[in-house]
């Protein structure tokens, strides 16, 4: 499989250079991410993958502006994340979301009003249009019958489609993703991975997401490989069975 043609993608949405990070000081200090430099594009669909406990998740929470690194610099959407702070950190933190494995459902709400619980800290604030849209998603997603259902009524897949179209809702610049699918069975992972794939296709969206399954790089537009924290591949589409084997060397 070939990679995306560059012509085809937008202007770089997340850029980051000269990344360094520890925790600690002194004795104690822990080194986790060397020398990161990346590039993402509005549109694409990439895959931070590699072996346990090399800095994938280190490394999206501070592409996402969870965490500052110790060193280096961040631009997120065109703005310089080092020279943010107060209302205008928490204004650029609104243009993204994030998944994660636990689907952080509210039981007291329907699966609709789940989904329109993602705008509540955002400005949009049509109701109409916040109600249209999520129905839509909701649509799109498979769960049009679901609107209605209370997140115990819904399968572990459901309710992680749910938290995606919650995460889409907002139409965030960037979704950022930790391992959402790793509580999922087989099936339901591949359903929930190839809906990432349609909302960037059809919906023009950016997804970045980590993960240490190779069936889930698979889908990638682009997959970066981490070791010991520092960045050892950045490649392009590769089949399941290739991510597999790179993992392995790197292990």
């Amino acid at each position: 499989m070939s990679t995306i043609d560059p012509g085809l993608l937008g202007p770089p949405v997340v850029e980051a250079v000269d990344i360094h990070h520890h925790y600690g000081t002194g004795p104690q200090r822990v080194d986790v991410l060397f020398d990161i430099n990346m590039q993402v594009r509005e549109g694409e669909l990439v895959i931070v993958t590699g072996p346990s406990g090399s800095g994938k998740t280190t490394l999206l929470t501070i592409l996402g502006t969870m965490r500052k690194p110790s060193e280096g610099q961040l631009r997120l959407l065109g703005q310089n994340v080092g020279d943010l702070a107060g209302g205008e950190l928490d204004a650029l933190r609104n243009r993204v979301r994030f998944l994660f494995q636990k689907k952080n459902l509210l039981s007291s709400l329907t699966a609709l009003q789940n989904v329109i619980a993602g705008v509540a800290t955002t400005p949009l604030s049509d109701e109409t249009w916040n109600d249209k849209r999520a129905r839509h998603l909701l649509e799109m997603l498979g769960l049009g019958d679901k609107a209605d259902s209370w997140p115990d009524e819904l399968s572990g897949g459901q309710q992680q489609r749910v938290a995606v179209a919650r995460a889409l809702l907002s139409q965030p610049a960037v979704v950022f993703g930790d391992e959402p699918t790793g509580n999922l069975d087989s099936k339901t992972s591949a359903e929930v991975l190839q809906l990432l794939r349609r909302a960037v296709d059809e919906l023009g969206q950016t997804v970045i997401m980590v993960t240490h399954d190779a069936s889930a790089a698979a889908i990638a537009d682009r997959v970066i490989f981490l070791r010991d924290g520092k960045i050892v591949r950045d490649g392009g589409r590769l089949s399941a069975g290739e991510i597999l084997d790179t993992i392995k060397t790197l292990e």
